[in-house]
């Protein structure tokens, strides 16, 4: 028998144990032998590629039912070998969800708009002949049903212009139905005055570039938030990790 044969015996684990004790004393004291066995224990120790497995599989059972056809014992080499596809599918499916597992706790974590758009509940004056519209929209951006907010938001503003409230949570409604360019319409006007909605509006600016995913421009707002602002914290905690 010659060596390539007595690896193949020895890995498809046909050899008897002395015989497997021979084959382990020659490896010691014939580095050829030694060589070959390294390399064949390397080849045994990865799976094979998917579709070479599949291939392999597939030829299997073809030989099982072409070939064997008709025996109800199972040829030894063929129960091995099955064994062996079993064997480099588990290491394959291991290795599979190592890497993916790798890539989870290694993968950038970019903050998203989602993470950090956490609204005030709207509270307008009832009063006027807007009543009607601003019940409605407090009760309907309470629920997160922005569409519906906004539509009341705007009757309210129809005959309140100047209510800045009304206003600023029109531009919030208009940021989570993702027009961000219409929001932005609306927060920076605010943040370019001296009300008490300023600070808020420049935060929320920096999360509609956050939203679309515009690192430059969402970065250089939340640089401008100050120390001691409502939202420097948060700020602070995105610019990390952008």
């Amino acid at each position: 028998m010659d060596d390539s044969t007595l690896l193949d015996n020895y890995f498809n684990g046909l050899l008897s144990a002395e015989e497997v004790r021979a084959v382990l004393d020659r490896v010691e004291t014939d580095p050829e032998l030694r060589e070959a066995f390294a390399l064949r224990q390397k080849m045994e120790s990865f799976p094979r590629r998917e579709a070479e497995r599949e291939a392999f599989v597939s030829t299997l059972k073809t030989v099982g039912v072409e070939y064997f056809k008709g025996n109800t014992a199972e040829p030894p080499t063929l129960r091995v070998a099955r064994n062996n596809v079993r064997r480099w599918m588990a290491l394959a499916a291991s290795l599979t969800l190592l890497a993916a597992a790798i890539w989870f706790f290694n993968r950038p974590t970019t903050p998203t708009y989602a993470q950090y758009a956490s609204h005030a509940p709207l509270s307008l004056t009832v009063m006027g002949a807007t009543e009607q519209a601003k019940t409605e929209a407090e009760a309907a951006f309470g629920q997160k049903e922005y569409e519906r907010a906004l539509m009341a938001l705007e009757q309210v503003l129809a005959s309140e212009p100047d209510n800045l409230k009304a206003k600023f949570y029109q531009g919030i409604c208009l940021l989570e139905l993702r027009r961000t360019a219409e929001a932005r319409a609306i927060f920076e006007p605010l943040a370019a005055g001296q009300t008490a909605l300023r600070e808020d509006a420049v935060w929320y600016i920096g999360l509609s570039y956050l939203q679309e995913q515009n690192i430059a421009a969402s970065k250089a707002t939340f640089e401008s938030i100050l120390p001691g602002a409502a939202h420097y914290k948060e700020a602070q905690e995105i610019l990390k990790e952008l």
